[in-house]
């Protein structure tokens, strides 16, 4: 599933503007033909043909996008997992070596999905991780509403880099 996962992300990756501009299109389009509709007073009629195949054209190209989103976040999650509860031996937290590691690694380790409550990720933090599955490197990054919450990044998929994996709760960078 991974090198699916790797390949749909280099894929959506490389289409997705050409994807948005082509539904934009389609919903102008769609927003035309509703527009300029006209039926008779009192009739009961149906709108043009063109309507519904640019509408269907328009929802199956932004659901599509957001399914593989979600898939790659998933995928991503799976690929980071092993590594998160292997034997980790070193943690360092923007090149700095971190004294107590195990709140954090044990906040990393429950990574959950993100509930959105309308705020926005500020300062960053770079968490690098050497564990016997392989290096790990993941950002963090602080909540602006709730600040024991971070937002987790993870540099594995082009979509994991600008797109959060979820959240983790923790206290272990506070003073950073």
């Amino acid at each position: 599933m991974a090198d699916f996962a790797h390949f749909v992300d280099r894929t959506l990756h490389g289409a997705e503007p050409y994807l948005i501009a082509v539904a934009v299109i389609l919903w102008a389009i769609a927003f035309g033909t509703a527009a300029t509709w006209r039926r008779p007073l009192g009739a009961q009629s149906q709108p043009p043909r063109i309507f519904f195949r640019a509408a269907t054209g328009f929802l199956v190209i932004v659901l599509s996008i957001c399914a593989a989103g979600l898939f790659i976040s998933h995928a991503a999650l799976d690929e980071l997992r092993p590594r998160l509860n292997a034997p980790i031996t070193d943690v360092l937290v923007d090149g700095m070596p971190v004294a107590a590691p195990e709140p954090l690694l044990a906040a990393l380790r429950r990574i959950e999905s993100r509930r959105y409550h309308h705020s926005h990720p500020t300062g960053s933090y770079r968490v690098q991780l050497q564990t016997s599955e392989g290096p790990l490197e993941l950002v963090l990054r602080r909540d602006s509403a709730v600040p024991n919450e971070y937002w987790v990044y993870y540099r594995g998929f082009e979509a994991t880099e600008a797109n959060d994996i979820g959240t983790v709760f923790t206290d272990a960078l506070d003073g950073r």
